[in-house]
């Protein structure tokens, strides 16, 4: 495993914290950290096929979505998951709000994670579980960067599918957003996609 996947955690990380002292505490690190249970997680490094992915994401999304209506991010505003957990989701679509000093919310509509060898049991297991648990999250994608494929949860009425949507050619639908999102435009620079699969 090369180094850029190391997610060994530092052997001195406080615990027990509040979502405010993790805050304050994150003001002070080099490296970037969630928050699970009151304790402090690493985020790992990522390759730039990942970076690129949530770049052209991150682009289809702005270019669909009404900004008066809608915040997308990347990968740093908090999700607040728990009273003691905050995580950082690759794209985050939000209500927009006047409350222009908070740090963190609990009404995403869609979640976005590009998967990586390292963050892979994370990101279908306590991560998946955490953000259904929203009240308004209505789709979860978790994205790979190495071949064209995404997994893809959405609220069906009071609950979620039990086994994701595989979808590895053609578009990604997002209702809740009315809006899709082709393959080919997921991965374009990285892999070659076709529609017709």
């Amino acid at each position: 495993m090369s180094a850029l996947a190391d997610t060994r955690q530092p052997l001195d990380l406080p615990s027990d914290l509040s979502v405010e002292d993790f805050f304050d505490w994150l003001e002070q690190q080099d490296r970037r950290f969630e928050l699970v249970e009151g304790t402090p997680l690493m985020l790992p490094n990522v390759r730039r096929s990942h970076a690129r992915i949530v770049s052209n994401i991150d682009r289809m999304l702005q270019r669909a979505l009404d900004p008066d209506r809608f915040l997308v991010t990347q990968g740093d505003f908090a999700i607040r998951t728990g009273p003691r957990s905050l995580r950082y989701a690759d794209i985050l679509v939000d209500e927009a709000s006047d409350d222009l000093a908070a740090r963190s919310t609990d009404r995403a509509i869609l979640i976005v994670e590009v998967l990586s060898d390292s963050t892979a049991p994370n990101d279908f297991g306590p991560k998946r579980l955490e953000y259904q648990r929203l009240p308004k999250l209505q789709t979860y994608l978790i994205v790979d960067q190495d071949k064209p494929c995404v997994w893809e949860w959405s609220r069906r009425g009071e609950g979620w599918n039990d086994a994701p949507a595989i979808v590895s050619s053609g578009e990604v639908r997002v209702d809740a957003l009315q809006l899709t999102l082709p393959l080919e435009e997921i991965y374009r620079n990285i892999l070659m996609v076709s529609g017709d699969r």
